[in-house]
């Protein structure tokens, strides 16, 4: 059952996108997390 389900290409194409989706929710969390732009920059102390 689950050998001719990983076969069948549309769970394939499905398992993907939600392989990548949650991939980028996850750098989306991290870019938020991190504070991309809050950083503070090497050049402000001159």
């Amino acid at each position: 059952m689950v050998k001719s389900l990983k076969n069948h290409p549309v769970s394939t194409f499905i398992l993907k996108t939600l392989f990548y989706f949650a991939v980028l929710i996850v750098l989306i969390y991290l870019y938020g997390y991190y504070g991309a732009g809050q950083a503070p920059f090497i050049y402000n102390e001159f």
